[in-house]
C-alpha cells in the first residue's frame, strides 16, 4: 500500500516532461494529393490485367495470364527472384 501511494504521489509531484523534438517528415505518409484514384487500375493497366480482374470478379477464382515463362514474367514485373519460392 505504501509503495502504491508513493508511486502515485511521485507521479503527481514530478514535473511534466515535454517532448521538444521536432516532428520528422514521414516519407511514407500518404497525403490526399498522393492517393491513387479509384479508377487507376481500370484506366492505367493493360488489357490482360483488366481481363484477369473481370474474370476473377465474375468467377471468384483467381486467374493469371502469363505471356512467357514464370521467371521472365517475374523479372519484368520487378520481383526479386532470389526470395521467391522455386516453381515446379
Amino acid at each position: 500500500m505504501k509503495l502504491t501511494t508513493t508511486i502515485l504521489l511521485a507521479g503527481c509531484l514530478l514535473p511534466k516532461i515535454k517532448d521538444t523534438t521536432k516532428p520528422v517528415f514521414n516519407m511514407y505518409a500518404i497525403t490526399h494529393d498522393m492517393q491513387v484514384p479509384a479508377n487507376y487500375y481500370t484506366t492505367k493497366t493493360g488489357f490482360f490485367c483488366n481481363m484477369e480482374r473481370a474474370v476473377e470478379k465474375q468467377t471468384k477464382v483467381q486467374v493469371k495470364v502469363r505471356l512467357g515463362s514464370l521467371e521472365h514474367t517475374q523479372k519484368l514485373e520487378g520481383y526479386n527472384l532470389s526470395t521467391l519460392p522455386a516453381a515446379h
